[in-house]
C-alpha cells in the first residue's frame, strides 16, 4: 500500500497545479508535460479525466461571469426551455427516428441516420437541446446519451437494420469521462460492422485530438462521416484534415440546385474531390425530384432527404417503388451521358481486347444477348482500361486469356450480376487493377483453369474476390490449378470473402496474399459466422494490420477445416490471429494431413485461436509450427483459457516470445495427446516437450 501511494504522488501535484491555472495556454502546457512523463495506459486515462476537469475549472474561472450574464439575458420562455432541456437530459427522455440513406445506383437503402427526437410537451427540437446543453456545459451528457441510446437500439434490434450502416451523430469536442468512454468503446467494438460516427465539419476539435479520434475509429474498424459540408467555411484542406469515409453535402447547397449554375459547379467539385480520395459523396436534404435528378447527374453516390424517405420511428426496408425506379432511370441517364462506350458481347464470342481499345470501348457487358461461353483475349503487358459486367440471370463460362482489366475507382473489375452462375477460366497471365471480382449474394462464381490471376487493390475499403464490407457474397468455388495473387493496401478489407460472409469452397490452387491495412481478413469474413473448408492447395500470406485474421473472421464465430494443404502465414501488427477469430466467442479448427507454418509479431495475438473466446483445436497427421511474439502472445488457444486440444500422429512446435506466463492459459486436463510430438518453447526454454509413439 505504501508503494502504491508513492506511485501516485504525481497525481497530487497535478491536481494542485490544476487549481492554480489561469490561462488556456498554461493548461495545455501542463497536460502535455504530464502526458510525456506518465505514459502507461492507466496514467493516460487519469490525465484525460483531469484534463476535462481542468477545462471545466478554467472555464468556470474565466467565463463564470459571462455564463451568469447569458443566463440573466434569457427570456422567461428561454429559461423554461433551458429547465426542460436539463430535465430531458437528466431523465434521458429521447426517442430516435431513422431516416434511410439511399444508393443512387439502384434506389436501394444503403444505411440509416439516427435522428434525436426529445420527448417533451414543449416540442423542443434537437437544435434547442444542443443550444441549451452547450450553454450549461452539458454537451458531454448529450454525447454519452446519443452513443449509448443509439448503440443500445442497434444492440436490441440489429436484425431490423438488415446489415446496413447506422450513422450516429457525434460532438467530438465533448469529452467523455473514463467510464463513459469505456462503455461507448465496448459497444462500438461490438457493432463496428454497423456504426458510422458522424460529426460536423465545423467541430471545434484541435488537430491532436482529431488525430487520436481518427486513429481510434480506424483501429476499431469504425467508419467516419462529415456532416454539413459546404455550410459556412469549407475547403479541401479542411476535408483532408478529417479524411472521412463519407461526406454529407449540406442542404444549403442542394436547395434549388437545378436552377443555380454556381451551386452545381461547387457540388460537382466536392463530388469529384470525394471520388479522387476514396470518399462516398452523400447529398442530404433532397426534397424534390428536380434536386434528386441533378445530384445524381453530378455523380453523388448516396442521397438522403424527405423526397426519398422521411425519418420515422420504424425501420423501413425499402423506399417507395416509384422513387426507386426514378433513381434507376436517372442513374442510367447519367451512365449514358458520360459517353462511356459499352460493348455488348454475343454468346460464344471471342473478344479481342486490342480491337475494343481501338474503338475506345470501356465496358464489356456479357449476357445481354443470352447465355453462353465467352473468351476475353488480351496482352498481359497492355492495360486495356476496361472492365466486365454480367447481366442478371446470366449463366456461362468466361475465359480470361492474358487479359489486363482496370476498374473505375472503387468499382470491381469484374462485376457479376444478380442470380448468375459464372465460371471464370484462367489462361496465361491475367491482371485486375484497382478492383477485384464482385459476387452478389444471389450468385455463384467458380474459378478454374491453369493460368494466373493477379489482383491489385488500393482503396480505403477493398475486397479481392467476394463482396463489400457491409454485404454478403455469393457462393465462391475455387477449382483452378494456377496461382491467384492478391496485393492490397487500404483501411478495411478482405482478400477472399466479404464483410457479412457467404459460402467459400477452396478445393485447389495456389494463393499468395499480400495485405496491408487497419482491419483485415485474408480468407473468410469480417463480421459474420463462417464455415471454411480448405483443401488440396498451397497458401502463402503476408499481412500487416492493426487488427487482422489470416483465415477466419474478425468479429464472429467460425468452423475451419484445412487438409492436404500447405499454409505459410506471416503477420505483423497489433491484435492478430493466424487461423480463427479475433473477437468471436468460439472457433473450431481442424487441421489434418497438412503443413501449417504461422509466424506472428504483434501486441496481443495468437496463432490458432478464438482470441477472446472458446477454442476447439484438432491436429491429425500434420506438421504444425507456430511462432508468436508480442506483449501478450499465445500459440494454440486464446486468453480466456477455454481451449480444448487434440493431437494425433502430429508434430507440433510452438515457440512463444512474450513476457506473460503462458501456462496460466493452458488447461492440461483438456489436452489429448494420442501420438506424435509437441514442444512448447517459451522465451528460449522448452517448458513442454512430449513425445508419444
Amino acid at each position: 500500500m505504501a508503494q502504491d501511494s508513492m506511485d501516485y504522488l504525481w497525481l497530487h501535484d497535478l491536481l494542485n497545479d490544476v487549481i492554480s491555472l489561469t490561462t488556456e495556454e498554461k493548461r495545455a502546457e501542463l497536460m502535455e508535460k504530464y502526458r510525456l512523463e506518465h505514459k502507461s495506459e492507466t496514467d493516460q486515462l487519469i490525465i484525460q479525466d483531469v484534463d476535462v476537469i481542468s477545462e471545466l475549472i478554467l472555464h468556470s474561472k474565466n467565463n463564470g461571469s459571462l455564463l451568469d450574464h447569458r443566463l440573466s439575458a434569457l427570456t422567461e420562455e428561454e429559461r423554461a426551455e433551458l429547465a426542460e432541456t436539463e430535465h430531458i437530459i437528466d431523465e434521458n427522455l429521447f426517442d430516435y427516428y431513422f431516416q434511410p440513406i439511399v444508393n443512387t445506383t439502384d434506389g436501394e437503402i444503403y444505411s440509416y441516420e439516427a435522428l434525436m427526437r426529445p420527448k417533451s410537451s414543449m416540442k423542443l427540437t434537437p437544435m434547442h437541446i444542443l443550444k441549451y446543453a452547450g450553454l450549461v456545459n452539458r454537451l458531454s451528457d448529450i454525447e454519452r446519451g446519443t452513443f449509448m441510446n443509439v448503440l443500445g437500439i442497434i444492440d436490441l434490434r440489429k436484425e431490423d437494420f438488415l446489415g446496413k450502416f447506422v450513422f450516429i451523430n457525434s460532438i467530438p469536442e465533448a469529452k467523455l469521462n473514463v467510464e463513459d468512454f469505456r462503455n461507448v468503446t465496448r459497444l462500438l467494438l461490438k457493432h463496428a460492422d454497423t456504426a458510422v460516427v458522424e460529426m460536423t465539419e465545423q467541430s471545434e476539435v484541435d488537430d491532436e485530438s482529431l488525430e487520436k479520434l481518427k486513429e481510434r475509429y480506424r483501429n476499431m474498424g469504425i467508419k467516419m462521416a462529415i456532416d454539413d459540408y459546404g455550410s459556412g467555411y469549407s475547403n479541401a484542406g479542411n476535408l483532408l484534415r478529417y479524411m472521412p469515409n463519407f461526406v454529407k453535402i449540406d442542404r444549403s447547397l442542394l436547395s434549388g440546385i437545378q436552377n443555380s449554375p454556381k451551386k452545381r459547379h461547387f457540388v460537382r467539385e466536392i463530388i469529384q474531390f470525394c471520388h479522387d480520395n476514396d470518399i462516398l459523396a452523400l447529398a442530404e436534404g433532397v426534397e424534390t425530384a428536380e434536386e434528386l435528378h441533378t445530384v445524381i447527374m453530378l455523380g453523388a453516390d448516396l442521397v438522403q432527404g424527405y423526397y426519398t424517405a422521411r425519418p420515422a420511428p420504424e425501420i423501413i426496408d425499402s423506399i417507395p417503388e416509384a422513387i426507386k425506379q426514378m433513381i434507376k432511370r436517372y442513374h442510367q441517364e447519367r451512365e449514358d451521358g458520360i459517353g462511356q462506350q459499352v460493348y455488348l458481347a454475343d454468346c460464344a464470342e471471342r473478344i479481342v481486347l486490342e480491337r475494343l481499345m481501338q474503338s475506345k470501348m470501356k465496358r464489356i457487358v456479357i449476357g445481354a444477348n443470352g447465355n453462353g461461353d465467352v473468351i476475353v483475349e488480351g496482352d498481359p503487358t497492355v492495360d486495356t482500361q476496361m472492365h466486365i459486367e454480367t447481366k442478371k440471370d446470366f449463366s456461362g463460362k468466361i475465359t480470361l486469356e492474358n487479359a489486363w482489366l482496370t476498374s473505375i475507382k472503387n468499382r470491381p473489375c469484374i462485376d457479376i450480376g444478380e442470380d448468375n452462375n459464372v465460371t471464370i477460366v484462367l489462361r496465361g497471365d491475367n491482371k485486375l487493377d484497382l478492383g477485384g471480382i464482385r459476387v452478389p449474394e444471389s450468385s455463384k462464381l467458380t474459378i478454374a483453369g491453369e493460368g494466373k490471376l493477379e489482383i491489385d487493390l488500393d482503396s480505403n475499403e477493398y475486397y479481392g474476390i467476394g463482396n463489400g464490407i457491409g454485404l454478403l457474397h455469393g457462393e465462391l468455388v475455387f477449382e483452378q490449378s494456377g496461382r491467384i495473387t492478391i496485393n492490397s493496401k487500404g483501411q478495411t478489407g478482405i482478400a477472399i470473402g466479404s464483410g457479412n460472409g457467404g459460402i467459400i469452397r477452396i478445393n485447389a490452387g495456389q494463393y499468395r496474399l499480400n495485405l496491408q491495412g487497419d482491419v483485415i481478413v485474408g480468407i473468410g469474413s469480417l463480421y459474420s459466422d463462417n464455415e471454411l473448408v480448405i483443401h488440396d492447395c498451397d497458401i502463402g500470406m503476408e499481412m500487416t494490420a492493426a487488427r487482422g485474421t489470416a483465415i477466419g473472421s474478425i468479429g464472429r464465430n467460425n468452423d475451419i477445416t484445412i487438409f492436404k494443404t500447405s499454409a505459410k502465414i506471416f503477420m505483423s501488427g497489433i491484435e492478430l490471429v493466424g487461423i480463427g477469430t479475433l473477437d468471436g466467442e468460439k472457433t473450431s479448427i481442424n487441421v489434418r494431413e497438412a503443413s501449417c507454418f504461422v509466424n506472428i509479431k504483434g501486441e496481443r495475438c495468437a496463432a490458432f485461436a478464438a482470441l477472446e473466446g472458446k477454442s476447439n483445436i484438432s491436429v491429425t497427421q500434420a506438421g504444425v509450427s507456430l511462432t508468436v511474439s508480442g506483449k501478450q502472445a499465445l500459440g494454440a488457444g486464446g486468453f480466456t483459457g477455454d481451449t480444448s486440444m487434440r493431437q494425433e500422429t502430429a508434430e507440433i512446435h510452438i515457440t512463444l516470445n512474450t513476457p506473460i506466463d503462458v501456462m496460466e492459459y493452458i488447461d492440461r486436463s483438456r489436452a489429448e495427446f494420442i501420438s506424435g510430438q509437441i514442444i512448447l518453447t517459451h522465451n528460449g526454454e522448452d517448458i513442454v516437450s512430449r513425445k508419444i509413439d
